[in-house]
Protein backbone atom coordinates (compact mmCIF):
# COMPACT_ATOMS: atom_id res chain seq x y z
CA UNK A 1 0.00 0.00 0.00
CA UNK A 2 1.14 3.49 -1.18
CA UNK A 3 2.38 5.46 2.17
CA UNK A 4 2.89 9.21 1.49
CA UNK A 5 6.03 9.33 3.81
CA UNK A 6 6.45 12.97 5.39
CA UNK A 7 9.80 11.31 6.22
CA UNK A 8 11.13 10.38 3.16
CA UNK A 9 9.92 13.74 1.40
CA UNK A 10 12.01 15.85 4.41
CA UNK A 11 15.31 13.87 3.98
CA UNK A 12 14.23 14.47 -0.30
CA UNK A 13 13.58 18.12 -0.03
CA UNK A 14 15.03 19.17 3.06
CA UNK A 15 11.57 21.58 3.53
CA UNK A 16 7.88 20.67 4.14
CA UNK A 17 5.10 22.87 4.36
CA UNK A 18 1.13 21.95 5.76
CA UNK A 19 -1.27 22.85 7.28
CA UNK A 20 -3.32 21.87 10.39
CA UNK A 21 -6.74 20.74 9.89
CA UNK A 22 -9.62 21.64 12.19
CA UNK A 23 -12.78 20.85 9.75
CA UNK A 24 -13.97 17.39 9.91
CA UNK A 25 -13.66 16.50 6.12
CA UNK A 26 -11.90 14.39 4.03
CA UNK A 27 -12.19 16.13 1.58
CA UNK A 28 -10.37 19.07 3.00
CA UNK A 29 -7.20 16.37 3.53
CA UNK A 30 -7.63 15.73 -0.47
CA UNK A 31 -8.18 19.67 -1.86
CA UNK A 32 -5.09 20.14 0.85
CA UNK A 33 -2.62 17.64 -1.29
CA UNK A 34 -4.09 19.05 -4.73
CA UNK A 35 -2.87 22.26 -3.80
CA UNK A 36 0.70 21.17 -3.18
CA UNK A 37 0.96 20.89 0.39
CA UNK A 38 3.29 17.90 1.74
CA UNK A 39 1.32 17.07 4.62
CA UNK A 40 -1.65 17.80 7.02
CA UNK A 41 -1.55 17.43 10.39
CA UNK A 42 -5.10 16.13 11.87
CA UNK A 43 -5.68 17.49 14.94
CA UNK A 44 -7.29 14.96 17.09
CA UNK A 45 -5.64 17.33 20.29
CA UNK A 46 -8.09 20.50 19.84
CA UNK A 47 -10.55 19.42 16.86
CA UNK A 48 -13.23 16.89 18.23
CA UNK A 49 -12.79 13.94 15.22
CA UNK A 50 -14.31 10.78 15.76
CA UNK A 51 -12.05 7.96 15.15
CA UNK A 52 -14.08 7.07 12.20
CA UNK A 53 -13.88 10.59 10.35
CA UNK A 54 -10.20 10.93 11.85
CA UNK A 55 -9.51 7.34 9.39
CA UNK A 56 -11.49 8.40 6.83
CA UNK A 57 -9.21 11.86 6.60
CA UNK A 58 -6.03 9.49 6.92
CA UNK A 59 -7.18 7.51 4.05
CA UNK A 60 -7.89 10.60 1.65
CA UNK A 61 -4.60 11.50 1.79
CA UNK A 62 -3.91 8.82 -0.29
CA UNK A 63 -6.21 10.51 -3.35
CA UNK A 64 -4.10 13.50 -3.45
CA UNK A 65 -0.28 13.12 -2.51
CA UNK A 66 -0.12 14.68 0.67
CA UNK A 67 1.46 12.93 3.76
CA UNK A 68 -1.10 12.24 6.66
CA UNK A 69 0.53 13.41 10.23
CA UNK A 70 -2.02 13.22 13.11
CA UNK A 71 -1.50 15.32 16.43
CA UNK A 72 -2.45 12.68 19.04
CA UNK A 73 -4.48 14.50 22.32
CA UNK A 74 -1.93 13.49 24.84
CA UNK A 75 1.82 11.19 24.93
CA UNK A 76 -0.36 7.96 25.63
CA UNK A 77 0.65 4.78 23.52
CA UNK A 78 -3.44 3.93 22.84
CA UNK A 79 -3.61 7.01 21.18
CA UNK A 80 -0.51 6.53 19.26
CA UNK A 81 -1.30 3.29 18.32
CA UNK A 82 -4.84 3.92 16.82
CA UNK A 83 -3.22 6.73 14.94
CA UNK A 84 -0.51 4.71 13.42
CA UNK A 85 -2.73 1.52 12.65
CA UNK A 86 -5.07 3.88 10.75
CA UNK A 87 -2.42 4.59 8.15
CA UNK A 88 -0.95 7.79 9.38
CA UNK A 89 2.68 8.57 8.36
CA UNK A 90 3.94 10.53 11.59
CA UNK A 91 2.76 11.80 14.86
CA UNK A 92 2.74 15.35 16.53
CA UNK A 93 3.11 14.60 20.25
CA UNK A 94 2.45 17.26 22.86
CA UNK A 95 3.84 18.55 26.19
CA UNK A 96 7.29 16.58 25.92
CA UNK A 97 8.80 18.28 28.74
CA UNK A 98 11.93 15.52 29.93
CA UNK A 99 13.77 13.03 28.20
CA UNK A 100 11.36 10.49 29.63
CA UNK A 101 8.90 12.23 27.96
CA UNK A 102 10.68 11.47 24.73
CA UNK A 103 11.71 8.38 25.42
CA UNK A 104 7.96 7.72 26.41
CA UNK A 105 6.98 8.52 22.52
CA UNK A 106 9.60 6.64 20.75
CA UNK A 107 8.54 3.42 22.53
CA UNK A 108 5.13 3.85 22.17
CA UNK A 109 5.53 4.43 18.23
CA UNK A 110 8.74 1.85 17.22
CA UNK A 111 8.05 -1.78 17.01
CA UNK A 112 10.78 -4.13 19.12
CA UNK A 113 13.46 -3.37 18.66
CA UNK A 114 13.42 -0.20 18.72
CA UNK A 115 9.90 0.42 20.81
CA UNK A 116 7.28 -1.26 22.62
CA UNK A 117 4.43 -0.60 19.82
CA UNK A 118 1.54 -3.53 19.19
CA UNK A 119 1.92 -5.74 16.17
CA UNK A 120 -1.80 -6.20 14.22
CA UNK A 121 -0.47 -7.60 10.70
CA UNK A 122 -4.26 -6.72 9.82
CA UNK A 123 -5.00 -3.58 10.45
CA UNK A 124 -4.95 -0.42 7.72
CA UNK A 125 -1.61 0.89 8.21
CA UNK A 126 -0.16 -2.93 7.18
CA UNK A 127 -2.45 -3.12 3.93
CA UNK A 128 -4.81 -5.59 5.90
CA UNK A 129 -2.19 -7.95 6.30
CA UNK A 130 -1.37 -8.06 2.17
CA UNK A 131 2.03 -6.87 3.19
CA UNK A 132 4.39 -9.11 4.66
CA UNK A 133 5.00 -8.66 8.44
CA UNK A 134 8.42 -7.77 8.89
CA UNK A 135 8.86 -5.61 5.82
CA UNK A 136 5.95 -3.83 7.55
CA UNK A 137 7.13 -3.32 10.98
CA UNK A 138 10.95 -2.44 9.45
CA UNK A 139 9.40 0.27 6.96
CA UNK A 140 7.04 1.72 9.97
CA UNK A 141 10.00 1.55 12.00
CA UNK A 142 12.02 3.60 9.65
CA UNK A 143 9.12 6.16 8.32
CA UNK A 144 7.56 6.84 11.02
CA UNK A 145 8.22 10.55 11.47
CA UNK A 146 8.24 11.70 14.86
CA UNK A 147 7.27 15.66 16.04
CA UNK A 148 7.76 16.25 19.56
CA UNK A 149 6.52 19.36 20.73
CA UNK A 150 8.81 21.70 22.45
CA UNK A 151 6.24 24.02 25.15
CA UNK A 152 6.84 24.37 28.64
CA UNK A 153 10.11 26.09 30.77
CA UNK A 154 11.05 22.40 31.35
CA UNK A 155 11.15 21.59 27.86
CA UNK A 156 13.60 24.38 27.49
CA UNK A 157 15.50 23.38 30.84
CA UNK A 158 16.31 19.72 29.61
CA UNK A 159 16.11 20.66 25.81
CA UNK A 160 19.85 18.50 25.09
CA UNK A 161 18.58 15.30 26.93
CA UNK A 162 15.77 15.47 24.95
CA UNK A 163 17.06 16.12 21.32
CA UNK A 164 19.48 13.37 22.29
CA UNK A 165 17.03 10.38 22.46
CA UNK A 166 17.26 8.65 18.99
CA UNK A 167 14.54 8.33 16.86
CA UNK A 168 13.29 12.23 16.95
CA UNK A 169 13.03 13.63 14.09
CA UNK A 170 11.79 17.25 14.82
CA UNK A 171 11.62 19.09 17.67
CA UNK A 172 8.45 21.49 17.29
CA UNK A 173 8.28 24.71 18.96
CA UNK A 174 3.95 26.10 19.49
CA UNK A 175 4.97 29.76 19.44
CA UNK A 176 1.58 30.69 21.58
CA UNK A 177 2.26 28.09 24.11
CA UNK A 178 5.77 29.48 24.62
CA UNK A 179 4.88 33.29 24.30
CA UNK A 180 3.20 31.92 27.52
CA UNK A 181 5.63 30.15 29.30
CA UNK A 182 7.95 32.80 28.16
CA UNK A 183 5.82 35.68 29.88
CA UNK A 184 4.73 37.33 26.80
CA UNK A 185 1.60 35.34 26.00
CA UNK A 186 0.12 36.03 22.63
CA UNK A 187 3.35 37.36 21.49
CA UNK A 188 4.63 34.68 19.25
CA UNK A 189 7.14 37.41 17.38
CA UNK A 190 8.44 38.77 20.87
CA UNK A 191 12.64 38.86 20.94
CA UNK A 192 12.47 36.10 23.56
CA UNK A 193 10.25 33.88 21.52
CA UNK A 194 13.02 34.33 18.60
CA UNK A 195 15.97 34.17 20.51
CA UNK A 196 14.22 30.44 21.73
CA UNK A 197 13.63 29.74 18.44
CA UNK A 198 17.22 30.23 17.44
CA UNK A 199 18.51 28.39 20.64
CA UNK A 200 16.26 25.05 19.76
CA UNK A 201 17.69 25.50 16.21
CA UNK A 202 21.68 25.81 17.39
CA UNK A 203 20.74 23.01 19.74
CA UNK A 204 19.16 20.19 17.13
CA UNK A 205 21.00 20.84 14.06
CA UNK A 206 24.12 18.81 15.44
CA UNK A 207 21.63 15.92 16.71
CA UNK A 208 20.08 15.88 13.16
CA UNK A 209 16.91 16.91 14.26
CA UNK A 210 14.65 19.29 12.39
CA UNK A 211 12.96 21.93 13.83
CA UNK A 212 9.41 22.75 12.78
CA UNK A 213 7.30 26.02 14.01
CA UNK A 214 3.61 27.03 13.37
CA UNK A 215 2.79 30.47 11.52
CA UNK A 216 -0.28 31.95 11.23
CA UNK A 217 0.89 34.81 8.81
CA UNK A 218 3.48 35.36 6.23
CA UNK A 219 5.28 37.71 8.29
CA UNK A 220 5.77 34.69 11.39
CA UNK A 221 6.55 32.53 8.59
CA UNK A 222 9.52 34.87 6.95
CA UNK A 223 10.63 34.90 10.79
CA UNK A 224 11.26 31.13 11.04
CA UNK A 225 12.72 30.22 8.14
CA UNK A 226 15.51 32.70 8.82
CA UNK A 227 15.88 30.82 12.42
CA UNK A 228 16.51 27.59 10.48
CA UNK A 229 12.99 26.17 10.80
CA UNK A 230 12.44 23.43 7.58
CA UNK A 231 9.37 21.81 9.15
CA UNK A 232 6.35 24.34 8.73
CA UNK A 233 3.11 24.01 9.99
CA UNK A 234 1.40 27.25 8.16
CA UNK A 235 -2.08 28.38 9.16
CA UNK A 236 -5.19 25.97 10.30
CA UNK A 237 -7.54 24.74 7.28
CA UNK A 238 -10.77 26.67 8.74
CA UNK A 239 -8.33 30.12 8.96
CA UNK A 240 -7.24 29.48 5.11
CA UNK A 241 -10.63 28.91 4.29
CA UNK A 242 -11.97 32.44 5.61
CA UNK A 243 -9.30 34.24 4.72
CA UNK A 244 -9.84 33.09 0.81
CA UNK A 245 -13.63 34.06 1.51
CA UNK A 246 -12.92 37.30 2.58
CA UNK A 247 -10.38 38.01 0.03
CA UNK A 248 -13.07 36.91 -2.65
CA UNK A 249 -15.38 39.04 -1.22
CA UNK A 250 -13.43 42.27 -1.26
CA UNK A 251 -12.10 41.47 -4.21
CA UNK A 252 -15.64 41.56 -5.92
CA UNK A 253 -17.18 44.38 -3.64
CA UNK A 254 -13.78 46.01 -5.16
CA UNK A 255 -14.92 45.44 -8.60
CA UNK A 256 -18.76 46.47 -8.54
CA UNK A 257 -17.91 49.82 -7.16
CA UNK A 258 -15.91 50.17 -10.08
CA UNK A 259 -18.01 48.96 -12.40
CA UNK A 260 -21.09 51.43 -11.02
Amino acid sequence: MKRNSAKSKLREKGFLLGPFVEVGGPEIVEILGLAGFDFAIIDREHAAFSGETGGNMIRASAASDIAPMVRVRENAAGLILEALDAGAVGLHIPQIATRDDAQRAVRAAKFPPDGERGFNPFVRAAAYGSEPAAEFRQQANDDTLLVLHIEAQESLDQLDDILAVPGIDVAFLGPYDMSQTLGVPGQVTHPLVQETMQAIVKAAQPRGVAVGCFASTLEQAELWLRAGVSYLAYSVDSLMLREAGLGIRERIDGLRRRLH
